[in-house]
């Protein structure tokens, strides 16, 4: 066996110098790593934006000075602004003029801003826990690669004294989940975007830029909105209508259609991910089928005694680490885990034998 986990490791470090190895299923890797690095980079787009700059500009009378004007600016980028089409005139009844409000506006440089400082300061620990643990690390990892074949080995026995589906059961239910995880987020992102004119927000707009129709039109992140603020003077109390400037729904109009249908993407994927891997559960042959490939000089008994002793969860684990490492090293892992699988059963039956003359001994007498 000492050959067989010699080559294991021999061929890890020859596949890990010329090709990445990958380090989980592709939707995985799409859920965990490749959406939240996009998502960081458009947080910080979006919070860069809000921090340098003006985020809006407001059309205020000529009488008013600096501090008035920039006061009209802060309130408005507050309080929200609202969309008229400009080929419709101002109701004269507020709550009839603002049926259309722009409520993502002032929150896109918070909420992505925070999540940003959070990913920061997380990485950070993350990477001082690194550095701190890094010889600890290096060591268990040696030692794991060395008895790879045991340790799987002596993990999927003692699980197969409970039973033997916990862990495709648990997998499932992550997996539930994360495609859960992905249709809130789309679901979020579509009602903050979606406005009373679309009830899908992407394809509305595709539709429309397809068919030549701006947002002067349509209100889908318009550039020009109203803002209604109140003067007080002793006395009376004026309100006022100013056109405002919103320079940044240039760009997200395209950054946030880019999400919309890459969220929409990933929620499908983890759902049909989801469902495969649930009906996995069920049927296990085509799992069979690549650990006999791997174990192809064994005979049927004896191959089917070996999965018999695996279990659903050990296929689904050798299959995960397939997954993981690569045909080639799972295939010596399995190798090497039929051969202690041999020992084991040729162990036990001496014991039955042995406990069997024992029980049979005292009658003889």
């Amino acid at each position: 066996m000492s050959a067989q986990i010699g080559a294991l490791v021999s061929a890890n470090a020859l596949i890990g110098r010329f090709l990445k190895q990958p380090k989980s299923e592709l939707v995985d890797r799409l859920c965990s790593k490749i959406t939240v690095g996009l998502l960081t980079i458009c947080s910080t787009i979006l919070l860069s934006t809000h921090f340098w700059g003006e985020p809006i500009t407001c059309w205020t009378p000529a009488q008013y000075v600096k501090h008035w004007t920039d006061f009209v600016n802060q309130f408005c980028y507050v309080h929200g602004t609202y969309f008229v089409p400009f080929d419709q005139g101002l109701e004269y009844v507020s709550k009839e003029r603002r049926r259309y409000p722009i409520v993502y506006y002032q929150w896109v440089g918070n909420l992505p801003g925070f999540d940003l400082n959070g990913t920061i300061q997380h990485c950070e620990r993350l990477w001082n826990d690194v550095k701190a643990n890094d010889a600890k690390f290096s060591g268990r990892l040696s030692i794991f690669e060395k008895q790879g074949a045991v340790f799987v080995w002596d993990g999927i026995f003692c699980a197969r004294r409970k039973r033997s589906r916990y862990i495709m059961m648990y997998y499932c239910l992550c997996t539930i989940l994360q495609a859960l995880n992905a249709w809130l987020e789309f679901y979020f992102l579509n009602a903050l975007l979606c406005s009373a004119t679309y009830a899908l927000w992407g394809p509305g707009i595709i539709a429309d830029l397809a068919r030549g129709i701006d947002w002067q039109v349509t209100g889908h992140f318009p550039r020009i909105t109203h803002c209604d603020y109140v003067r007080r003077a002793p006395a009376t109390v004026q309100e006022d209508t100013v056109l405002c400037v919103l320079h940044l729904n240039i760009y997200y109009e395209k950054l946030f259609l880019f999400l919309w249908f890459w969220l929409l993407t990933i929620a499908i994927l983890a759902t049909a991910h989801s469902v495969v891997w649930c009906l996995s559960v069920f049927t296990t042959n085509s799992i069979k089928k690549t650990i006999r490939q791997y174990l192809s000089d064994t005979t049927n008994s004896s191959l089917e005694r070996f999965l018999n002793a695996l279990g659903k969860d050990g296929i689904f684990i050798l299959h995960h680490i397939a997954l993981n490492i690569g045909d080639l090293p799972a295939s010596y892992l399995t190798q090497a885990m039929k051969k202690i699988s041999d020992e084991w059963e040729i162990s036990s039956r001496g014991e039955l034998e042995a406990q069997a003359l024992l029980q049979k001994g005292p009658k003889a007498v």
